[in-house]
Parts: C-alpha cells; structure tokens; sequence
C-alpha cells in the first residue's frame, strides 16, 4: 500500500498498514476512525438475515411448513454468538456505548428492576425475554457491524425493496375488498399482508412511513435503473400508507414527506414549492373513496362511527393519570393494558413510557429518539457545502434517517410502538452515519466546512444611526 505524505491511496482506508497510520495521526477525542470497519461477516450475514426475515416473515407466509417455530429468535441469538466469539477472538470490546446505547441500556435496567413489584411480573417478562430481547440484541449488532456506507447501505436497499412488497400486498389486499382489521365484528379496514409489526393497519402505516424517506434519498442516490426502482417504491409505499386508513399514518406521512422536503430544498424554495404541490396533487387524486371523511375524524371525532377516536381519549386520560400518578417508580413494563379502562395500549408510546417507566424511563427514551437528531443535523451541516458525491451521499443520507425519525415521533403519538422495532433500526442508521463521519472527517477534515449561519439583525435596529453608519 502507498502512502504518500500523511495521505492515504484511495480505497486504502482499511489495510493493516493504515491502520497503524490512522491510529497515530488520529486525533483527541476521536476513539475510533472505523478501522474495525467490515469486520465480523458472518455476523453481519446473520444481521441481514434476521432483518429479511423480520419483514418477509416466513411464519405467515408458510404457516403449515413453519408453525410455531421462533425463527427470529434463533437467528438472533445464533448471531449473537457468533458476534461475541469473534469479538473475543480479536480482543475488541463487545459493544460501542454512544449515547443511544447508553439510553437503551436504561430503559432495560429500570424495566427488569420494576418487574417484581409490577402489578403482573408476567407481562414484563413475556416483553423482555422475547420481542425486547431481540429488538436490544439487534440494535446491538447493527450499531457495531453497519460501519461502512456499503454495508449502511444494503441494508437500507433491503428494508425498502421488502417494505415495497408488503405494501404491494396490502394495496393488493384493499383492491379485493378483504377488510379483515374488525371493529365489533364488523371489518372495516386492512390488515398487512403478514403479520407482526405490519398486521395492525396504523403498525403497518408507521413502518411504511419511515421507509418512505429512505426510498426517496436511495431514489436521488442511485443511477437510473435503481431511481426507477426505487421510485416505484416510493409510490407504492404511499399507497400502503392511504389503504390502511391510519390517521396517525397520515399525519407521519406528512410529517416525514415535509421534513425531507425542507431538508433537501432549503437552497431552492420554488423548487421546493412546486415539489409540495405536486405531491399534493398526487396524493388527493390516489385517495380512495372515505379516505378524507376519515382524516377529518381527527379534529372532528364526533362523526368516528367506529367509536377509536373516543376510545383512544379515554385511554389518553387514564395513561395521563398513571403517568402523574407513579413518576419515580412505573406500573412497571408491559403493564398498562393491566390498568387500562378497554384492556388495550395507550396509543400513545411517550405517555406510556411515562406510566410504565416513571420519569427516568421517559428521559432515557426521548434521548434514545432526539440525540440521533441532533448527530444527525450536525453531519448535514458539515456536508451541505461539499461538493464530492460521497459528501453529498452522507448528506442526502442524514436527512432521509432524520425525516424517518420524525415520522416515528409523529406516529408514535398515536401508537404504542415504544418495545417495537419501527425506532430502533433508523437509530442505529444515525449511529451508523457518524461513526462513517467521524473516520472521513478525521482523515480529511478540511473538506467538511460547517455552513455559516445567516446573520442575525436585532429587532428595532435596521433603521438605527449605527447600522446606518456602518452602511
């Protein structure tokens, strides 16, 4: 490998002689430049796995040949086994501790010491030996193994492609008519086409959701066979969005596509403008008959003949008065529906946090959501002015993971998906990005020029003799 000053040959990034290289011209506060980067395969081949499965979800497809089998936990702790002996192996730490870690970690330590004293310890453990479980066992691998763009990168490409195809299968499913999500016996809306996060139809809204920014940003990104690909993708993902009927996922849907849309138009508003119009067009006219009487159920919830929207405020009251109620110490993990007046969720993840975990559990999950943001702004920042096509890669990436995160915390205000999977994984994507920033930033850091903020003038000062003068 050549080395030429203190500069790295392209492609050079991860040879054994660079890595002695990097480490000594790396600087304070940086703790690792991805030099561990693309390391552990097998594990990351298990990590891919387990995400394939965890959307194509072969339990539903093929119950007769599967039946009960726990494939997803099998596969994740298979995985996690591989990954810690190949940790050992090469002496490296088990796991990284960025805040998110940090945060996640809380949420566990506080669900397992309330446990005991919860009004049903049997809820709390069902959540945190199984769904939990795998859900804190693969963020930790994907926060540790996704260190590179290209591994960053297939597995976005492989969320996006199976969330298309679940949400061709519910498209497919409202054109047949087959409403089999019930209310009082009687069906009125879809179901996914498989089950677990994507059977009830707001889980399947949230997830399309926050697909929908990263097939935009993968659309920008990619050479022309691929943006058509994964235009269609975007397409048919807002389409899952409106046959599920989700209010919430309409509301996500807006926010994620309007974040996304100021993020990348910042510097061309009438672009940006015509961009807003013509999505709106697009989607009043790919709205289904009753798609509008039930939006405006969201201010009116009066006129909701299927009772939810009165349902769901008189869940809100009484999460609102367990949250008040026990502050310091939760009702305990899992436990609302044990309190709740229909025997349901919250609808309503930060509230229920809030019951269930008591106050430091709500901390730990807003920073779990909001540090990502701020990371995340920060990478934007530093690679709004580049103009190389990796800078702006990481810069189209930042903000497609920040508007997925956005359309969860919308979504999340109507849903209880604070133990799911929806979070998480745009969470470690955010993870992913910085460490990838930190290692480009520290080898080149020249290129990544923050953008200067615009001036600020006082209110009552335009006018004034020194601005005048100065003038």
């Amino acid at each position: 490998m050549l080395v030429r000053g203190n500069k790295l040959e392209p492609g050079m990034l991860f040879g054994r002689h660079a890595e002695g290289l990097l480490l000594k011209q790396r600087p304070k506060g940086v703790r690792h430049l991805g030099l561990e980067a693309a390391g552990h395969p097998l594990a990351f081949v298990g990590l891919f796995v387990f995400t394939l499965l965890l959307y194509v979800r072969p339990n539903d497809l093929f119950p007769d040949f599967f039946g009960d089998l726990a494939i997803l936990k099998f596969i994740a702790i298979g995985t996690l086994i591989v990954y810690i002996i190949g940790k050992v192996g090469a002496g490296e730490l088990i796991t990284i501790w960025p805040i998110e870690m940090r945060a996640l970690a809380l949420i566990v330590v506080i669900g397992i010491a309330i446990t005991p004293v919860a009004a049903s310890p049997k809820h709390s453990i069902d959540m945190l030996s199984d769904t939990f479980f795998k859900v804190v066992v693969i963020f930790v691998l994907m926060i540790n193994l996704v260190d590179t763009r290209q591994r960053l990168l297939r597995i976005l490409k492989l969320v996006v492609v199976c969330g298309s195809g679940i949400a061709i299968g519910s498209i497919w499913k409202f054109a047949e008519g087959k409403f089999t999500a019930t209310i009082q016996g009687v069906g009125v809306r879809i179901e996914g086409a498989v089950g677990g996060i994507f059977g009830n139809p707001n889980d399947l809204a949230m997830a399309l959701d926050m697909l929908l920014p990263i097939s935009i940003i993968l659309m920008l990104n990619s050479k022309p066979a691929g943006r058509i690909l994964f235009l269609i993708c975007t397409l048919v993902l807002t389409m899952g969005v409106i046959v599920s009927f989700s209010r919430g996922g309409f509301l996500g849907l807006a926010a994620s596509g309007g974040v996304l849309l100021w993020k990348l138009g910042r510097h061309n508003k009438f672009t940006t403008a015509l961009a807003a119009l013509g999505a709106c067009a697009i989607l009043v006219m790919a709205m289904p008959a009753g798609y509008s009487d039930r939006l405006f159920t969201i201010v009116q919830t009066e006129k909701d003949t299927t009772g939810s929207a009165k349902e769901r405020q008189d869940e809100l009251k009484r999460v609102t008065f367990l949250a008040v109620r026990h502050p310091i110490i939760g009702i305990g993990l899992n436990n609302y529906p044990v309190y709740s007046n229909h025997a349901i969720r919250a609808h309503n993840s930060f509230l229920e946090v809030a019951a269930e975990l008591g106050v430091l559990g709500l901390i730990a999950y807003l920073i779990l959501i909001f540090a990502p943001l701020k990371r995340l702004k920060r990478i934007e920042r530093e690679t709004s002015l580049t103009g190389d096509a990796q800078s702006r890669e990481l810069h189209l990436l930042s903000a497609g993971v920040s508007a997925a995160i956005i359309g969860y915390v919308v979504c999340a205000v109507f849903s209880s998906a604070q133990y799911q999977w929806y979070l998480y994984y745009p969470v470690a994507y955010a993870v992913a990005l910085k460490r990838i920033h930190d290692a480009e930033r520290a080898l080149n850091p020249e290129k990544f020029v923050p953008e200067k903020p615009k001036q600020k003038i006082k209110l009552g000062r335009v006018w004034s003799r020194g601005v005048g003068a100065e003038a």
